[in-house]
């Protein structure tokens, strides 16, 4: 019966390497991928001597330190970090031997590959209690890792009946041990789905040495609901970090990829749900190409996941965000097919360059889908998981291709690390903070104290000109409420007016952060006005200019994790009773900024800045922006107001004025 049932699965793996065609996609990595093709036979030389590095993209945890392990003991952390030792058990760097195999034609890789795997099985009882190499979570991804593994190996006659059974035997006890030990709150967690995931795959491919318990049925079940839950009408997943939304989006990539382009009717909904997360991140990508730092996440170029969307859901649209050509890892995954398929597809350029996303409160901004583009991402929505911080009204900003204001980020999972819940506070990212106290107040690496409510963002878009508003209510230590608006006006050609207007009675303190990427640096005196700055990145130029002066600060920035960059952070402080309003804005360096008397009808002095007002914006001789926000309802007075002779209804506005004719643009009435 066993030979019966080994022999079925040979054939089964042998099936598919003949499509895969391994040979076809070692020649490829080794003519199209031949920096990472390089990269992989490094990492396999250093794992042929236990020393390890964590540097691939889609690592949560990445460590670019090599550690060796001469005795190899899979509990141990060598930078005492135990995400380290949960990204050594998750086995993902494994198939760095196999590729370096097929590209050197070394048996030594394959052997080392073996020996790995056989090691940990060794040394890895699966226990009820579990153990901190087999959390739940990692027991997932390594079940995924070896399943891809045991395909190729087998498939291509690398390993014996011997081998495979006795891993696929311990795969078995630990899909066991995934669902006796499985919570109810991991259907709303990445946790949860990449075990389901897991357990989906291998039933696909290894159904003859898996539970015959009804455990299939229950994990497909279970996959459904968690995507069902997990994923929001508007393609972002519920924890808010992109991070762990692209961990979500690749393992359903690699259910996906079993049926090779047809899908079975029944499982439809996963296909859905791929297409609707690949969206989503093509909208949150910088014009970089990379996710921005958003909650728990690092700084990371999302082509490769685009690339495989393309494939896998059909749709030019991630033609056109993905690679030139097909990258390592995605031949990896899809092989010939897959390789062909990407090569024949014609490239769509999206039909819409903005993404609102309600259900997040999520807001991705560009004015063109070129490399060189101004993007804006704000963002004012629920906290999601643990993975989220403290950013409501935050503002991260692209100037001409170049991140100018991100993201402190997230360097470190570790309870005892002070930075992590300092990066996780409001005072990290680019919002107001009155009397120092942070809107959401982190306890420990995790948890919140306390969180703000925030309300549903607004965001209208009319030709050039969008215009956003954001809110949240919040609490002070001394139990007062706190009411936090920013209402935030953009335009085509790289320009921004920030207004902050916050209610809390009694007198406080409130600053204004903007932290800037680590390439920008910050020169005072802009335009002669008091306030005034220019950031530099190179030789590109942004004015930033504020209501009142800023003060240059020192910060530390995390593009990756376990990774820190000195930059700075420029830091507005004013004293205020009852309600505070003011105004920040942002224009290229060849902008001449101002501003414009606006009146109300029937009264001859113009509005104060605590009920609105207008930045004006020179492009050139013959073109420039007037930008008007209101802060209050008009109810005493003329509901008209004028400005340059415009007469205007509205809260938010904009005045294109171009070659003599102007146009009126009306976002918020």
């Amino acid at each position: 019966m066993k030979q019966d049932r080994f022999t079925a699965l040979k054939e089964r793996t042998r099936g598919y390497m003949q499509q895969y065609d391994p040979a076809f996609v070692t020649e490829y990595m080794r003519r199209q991928c031949p920096l990472e093709a390089g990269q992989v036979i490094a990492q396999a030389d250093r794992l042929m001597g236990q020393t390890f590095t964590f540097e691939d993209r889609w690592d949560m945890e990445p460590c670019a330190v090599p550690y060796t392990l001469k005795e190899m003991i899979w509990d141990y952390s060598p930078n005492q970090d135990p995400e380290w030792i949960f990204m050594l058990n998750r086995h993902e760097y494994l198939h760095k031997l196999l590729l370096a195999y097929r590209l050197t034609g070394k048996q030594a890789y394959i052997e080392k590959l073996e020996w790995y795997m056989e090691h940990w099985i060794t040394s890895n009882p699966i226990l009820p209690e579990g153990t901190v190499t087999t959390r739940s979570i990692d027991t997932g991804i390594r079940c995924m890792s070896w399943q891809f593994l045991l395909i190729h190996l087998i498939g291509e006659g690398l390993m014996g009946q011997q081998e495979a059974e006795r891993i696929l035997d311990s795969m078995r006890s630990q899909f066991s041990y995934m669902r006796n030990g499985y919570i109810g709150k991991y259907t709303l967690s990445n946790w949860g789905l990449l075990q389901t995931a897991a357990i989906c795959h291998g039933f696909l491919w290894f159904g003859e040495y898996l539970p015959g318990d009804g455990l299939m049925e229950w994990a497909w079940n279970e996959l459904e609901n968690q995507l069902a839950l997990q994923v929001l009408p508007d393609g972002s997943h519920w924890e808010q970090s992109m991070m762990y939304h692209m961990e979500v989006l690749l393992s359903c990539m690699k259910l996906l990829a079993y049926w090779n382009g047809d899908v079975p009717k029944d499982r439809t909904w996963l296909l859905e749900k791929t297409a609707d997360m690949s969206r989503y991140a093509m909208y949150a990508a910088g014009p970089d190409h990379c996710q921005i730092a958003q909650c728990d996440s690092d700084i990371t170029d999302v082509r490769d996941v685009l690339t495989k969307a393309a494939v896998l859901t059909g749709d030019g649209r991630f033609r056109f965000a993905g690679f030139e050509s097909m990258d390592l890892d995605s031949a990896w995954l899809l092989g010939r097919n897959g390789i062909c398929r990407y090569g024949r597809q014609k490239p769509r350029r999206p039909e819409f360059k903005n993404l609102h996303a309600e259900d997040t409160g999520n807001v991705y901004v560009r004015n063109s889908w070129s490399e060189d583009s101004h993007f804006t991402y704000l963002t004012c929505g629920p906290l999601g998981s643990g993975h989220g911080h403290a950013d409501l009204t935050h503002i991260s900003l692209y100037y001409k291709g170049r991140p100018f204001l991100v993201d402190s980020g997230r360097y470190s999972y570790m309870e005892e690390e002070p930075l992590r819940p300092a990066l996780k506070s409001a005072q990290a990212h680019n919002v107001c903070v009155v009397d120092g106290e942070s809107q959401g107040i982190p306890n420990g690496s995790w948890g919140y104290d306390s969180y703000g409510e925030c309300l549903k963002t607004y965001y209208r878009e009319q030709g050039p000109v969008q215009y956003c508003e954001m809110a949240y209510h919040g609490m002070l230590s001394s139990g007062q409420d706190c009411l936090v608006i920013r209402r935030v006006l953009m335009a085509d050609p790289g320009i921004w007016l920030i207004v902050n207007d916050i209610g809390c009675r009694g007198r406080h303190v409130v600053q204004e952060y903007y932290h800037m990427d680590p390439r920008v640096k910050a020169v005072q005196g802009t335009q002669g006005m008091e306030g005034g700055w220019t950031l530099c990145s190179g030789n590109i130029s942004l004015n930033l200019l504020g209501q009142t002066g800023f003060m240059e600060e020192p910060c530390m920035i995390s593009e990756t994790y376990n990774q820190l960059l000195p930059s700075s952070c420029l830091v507005k402080e004013n004293r205020f009773t009852d309600r505070h309003t003011d105004w920040t804005c942002l224009a290229g360096g060849d902008v001449a900024m101002g501003s414009a008397p606006v009146y109300q009808y029937g009264r001859p002095q113009p509005v104060t800045e605590t009920e609105g007002g207008s930045r004006t914006f020179a492009i050139s001789p013959s073109e420039s922006w007037v930008f008007l926000i209101w802060n209050q309802e008009t109810f005493k007075g003329g509901k008209m107001y004028l400005c340059n002779g415009i007469p205007i209804y509205a809260k938010a506005a904009a005045l294109h004025c171009r070659n003599g004719n102007t146009t009126l643009y009306r976002l918020r009435n």
